[in-house]
């Protein structure tokens, strides 16, 4: 709590200090007056209350170097970020955050300076990029609360964070089977372990020889491949538990599989999917060969590997009676949230089947007056 001391200056006027503590400092303010102490006494406590407090001197910190340091030490459910992750994080940094803000203290970023830069973020570079940028921000700044470092989060923009992704083509079975098919034999297993596996990329290059049983038509789930720039090739394992799990494919896919192997065998490092040269698939190739198989079939442009895996899940969603647990097993999904998507999407394209049939049906029938529920019904 605060607390107010009458002091006498120099030229022997009296002062009345407010001193209270701010984090493991203790601080103080003069004043001439004592009612404006008393106030400023009354706010300081209030703002103990509700956790207002820091020590300005611990904001003198630039956004910059408290980011570089919050890098380092961030961990997410008891683990450090993933290569990835944190590549993906650097990037926003560098290109939208740090060129705006980093060279300012922590406590001179302002809900006006967070507004004015949210703004022009999205102007230059679009909303979703503004909006992962924002969710970065926001999330190290939420440490510096934490930490003492400022009193409050700046970033206050109702659904700042939120991304409006447009809609993902979704390739039909016959699609998926003409993307294989177009692709070189050597790639070919990536597209059908995406298809209709329902396995992520990652985790397709990630595959050695040791985690397929072609007796029981299993894939094992074990460890992951990433490429990330300035560091090569990153194999780690999966994500979150739920990652590592073993996936029973389908008769046509386990066919390819073996198929594969007996072709091009594996990596010397035990690697299931390879390059000519004989190592592990490199991301680039199969972008080239990606790229070109769908010039071939003559799908949307913007479609990618990964929404082959949404067509394998939507038709597993499309399976009477299973249930969302059953689904994230066999998705990998740490969260009931994206099997619940895939759930979704199919009720409402069944809604759409049934509006069409609705559609076709009153296009054929004669016209006639319909039936209501209670026709008949006595007293009607």
């Amino acid at each position: 709590m605060a607390h107010i001391k009458r002091r006498r200056t120099k030229e022997g006027e009296w002062r009345y200090e407010v001193r209270w503590r701010a984090g493991l400092r203790e601080r103080s303010k003069r004043f001439a007056r004592r009612k404006d102490a008393d106030a400023y006494r009354a706010k300081v406590e209030a703002e103990e209350l509700v956790g207002l407090v820091a020590d300005p001197r611990t904001g003198k910190a630039t956004l910059e170097t408290y980011a570089a340091g919050w890098l380092e030490a961030r961990v997410v459910k008891g683990r450090p970020l993933s290569p990835s992750t944190r590549y993906g994080y650097e990037r926003l940094l560098a290109r939208n955050i740090l060129p705006h803000l980093g060279m300012l203290p922590l406590r001179a970023v302002t809900p006006e300076r967070v507004r004015s830069w949210y703004g022009a973020v999205t102007v230059r570079a679009g909303h979703d990029q503004a909006a992962k940028s924002y969710r970065l921000l926001s999330a190290i700044l939420n440490t510096a609360v934490s930490d003492e470092r400022i009193a409050r989060n700046p970033c206050r923009i109702r659904g700042g964070g939120a991304e409006t992704a447009p809609e993902r083509p979704m390739p039909t079975t016959a699609e998926v089977l003409a993307l294989v098919e177009a692709m070189p034999d050597r790639y070919r297993l990536v597209l059908v372990l995406a298809g209709l596996g329902g396995l992520r990329m990652g985790e397709i290059l990630g595959l050695r020889l040791a985690d397929v049983d072609t007796l029981r038509s299993v894939v094992r789930i074990r460890q992951t491949a990433q490429e990330i720039p300035g560091l090569g090739r990153i194999v780690k394992d999966p994500k979150s538990g739920a990652g590592r799990r073993t996936v029973l494919l389908p008769k046509q896919a386990m066919e390819a599989v073996a198929a594969h192997l007996a072709v091009y065998g594996c990596a010397a490092s035990g690697e299931l999917i390879t390059d000519p040269e004989g190592g592990p698939a490199r991301r680039a190739r199969l972008s080239t060969s990606w790229k070109a198989a769908k010039a071939t079939v003559g799908v949307d442009p913007e479609m990618r590997p990964h929404d082959l895996r949404h067509h394998a899940a939507t038709l597993m969603a499309q399976m009477p009676g299973i249930t969302t647990k059953e689904l994230m097993a066999r998705l990998g999904h740490s969260s009931p949230r994206a099997a619940l998507l895939y759930q979704h999407a199919t009720a409402e394209r069944d809604r759409q089947v049934a509006a069409f049939l609705d559609t076709h049906l009153d296009a054929i029938t004669p016209a006639k007056p319909r039936v209501t529920a209670f026709a008949g019904a006595e007293g009607s």
